[in-house]
């Protein structure tokens, strides 16, 4: 056993850990759940397509995947809890200011610095929980925080669904006020994790020339890491694309597809969310007990893509719809639980935020910058059902290959210092 896994994270101060990170990860995903929500309204208030909803998404993510990096660095340099309350507070000022556009550019731009700002969150949290964890309980607790994105979007339709109906899509926008107080809240409350600690304590001891910082990118790409950090962003931008080129439209899928209104089309995607919890601890418990994360994710993304096009295809009914897009989310999103764990087992810790930035963050921000431009130009081009059907599920399919071409460890490995 490696000097970096003896050090232990007491069981108070884990569960901690893991109660703020969740929170704060649903936060990020209850923000990008709004924006979703909201399109039909911005759409209809600004007079624009859909293609400017892509437009304004690309930019967004192409600003995170440039952001997430910079939180990865900031958060292998000056610690996980320290980046963790900047980043949540800063993007729900952010998230806050929507509700006060005047114009699509004033939108783009805030838009463009809460999807940066909060979606640093995830290589932080990732590392932060992966590090706290107990070895055997890894993938669990892991799955716990990854159903921040399903609790986001269920918790986002609660809010949003009655809001929408009765002052519009700006007023959603105002719990981002409600989330700063809680920020520095959560600063004061969280300890900073041991094994983060534990190694830049080791850097100071070996001398100036033995910090990883200033080599990090090298290590990644490196003889040693290179094929699993490529194949990590291979995998990681395919899922991107498909997430984004799904998540953001499907409110806006079943109202003018399959005839809800926004309120009901916020609703079924909510509760669907709140269902594919299901997905993610399932996927979490499977990659830990019964298979290797790696066959897991695969697996996953296989079935995600079947349900996908079981569901755009075979509905007839409304009821038909709330089924199979709870199937969908439980298998596409949910594996989500499994490829981030994954991930963070294959770096060391004194890198391990910085990998998860740069082989898992940015490029599933720039998949998020990407696929919302290409969805509504073959939307336009072929129709809802057509679109979806040949430009996300192959991409699933990607993403298990991609996963494929990772080192099959077991669950649970303890990663070096």
């Amino acid at each position: 056993m490696t000097q970096d896994s003896s050090v232990e994270t007491p069981a108070g101060d884990r569960w901690r850990i893991l109660s703020f990170s969740v929170f704060a990860w649903t936060v990020t995903n209850l923000d990008q759940s709004l924006f979703g929500y909201a399109v039909p309204g911005i759409m209809e208030e600004f007079q624009v397509g859909l293609s400017t909803i892509g437009f304004i998404l690309a930019i967004s993510f192409t600003l995170a995947a440039v952001l997430v990096s910079i939180a990865g660095f900031a958060a292998d340099h000056f610690g996980r809890r320290k980046t963790l309350v900047v980043l949540l507070a800063v993007s729900a000022l952010c998230v806050a200011m929507h509700s006060f556009v005047a114009t699509v550019v004033a939108l783009t731009i805030w838009r463009a610095l809460a999807f940066g700002l909060s979606g640093g969150l995830a290589p932080v949290t990732s590392a932060y929980v992966s590090e706290a964890a107990p070895r055997r309980y890894r993938g669990m607790l892991m799955g716990v925080l990854q159903c921040g994105y399903p609790l986001g979007w269920f918790a986002a339709s609660l809010i949003a669904a009655p809001l929408l109906e009765s002052h519009g899509w700006r007023s959603i926008f105002l719990v981002g006020f409600a989330i700063i107080p809680v920020a520095f809240l959560i600063g004061w409350m969280l300890p900073e994790s041991r094994r983060f600690t534990a190694a830049r304590e080791r850097d100071a001891a070996a001398g100036p020339g033995a910090k990883v910082d200033k080599g990090a990118l090298a290590q990644l790409f490196g003889p040693e890491l290179r094929r699993r950090s490529i194949a990590s962003i291979v995998m990681f931008f395919a899922f991107g694309c498909a997430y984004a080129g799904t998540a953001f439209y499907f409110p806006t899928y079943f109202t003018q597809v399959r005839g809800y209104t926004p309120a009901d089309a916020t609703y079924l995607v909510g509760m669907s969310n709140g269902i594919s919890i299901i997905g993610y601890l399932g996927a979490a418990y499977v990659g830990e007990y019964w298979m290797t994360r790696r066959n897991t994710a695969a697996l996953w993304c296989v079935l995600g893509a079947i349900a996908l096009m079981a569901m755009l295809w075979l509905p007839t009914l409304h009821w038909h719809d709330k089924v199979l897009f709870a199937i969908t989310t439980t298998f596409f999103y949910g594996g989500n639980a499994v490829i981030a764990t994954l991930l963070a087992e294959l770096f060391p810790t004194r890198i391990r935020t910085t990998a998860i930035a740069v082989c898992g963050s940015a490029p599933l921000s720039l998949g998020f910058a990407f696929y919302p431009m290409v969805v509504p130009l073959a939307v336009g081009a072929f129709g809802w059902q057509v679109a979806l059907s040949f430009m996300i599920a192959p991409l699933l399919l990607i993403t298990a290959i991609a996963a494929l071409m990772l080192p099959n460890l077991r669950s649970g490995t303890e990663v070096p210092a």
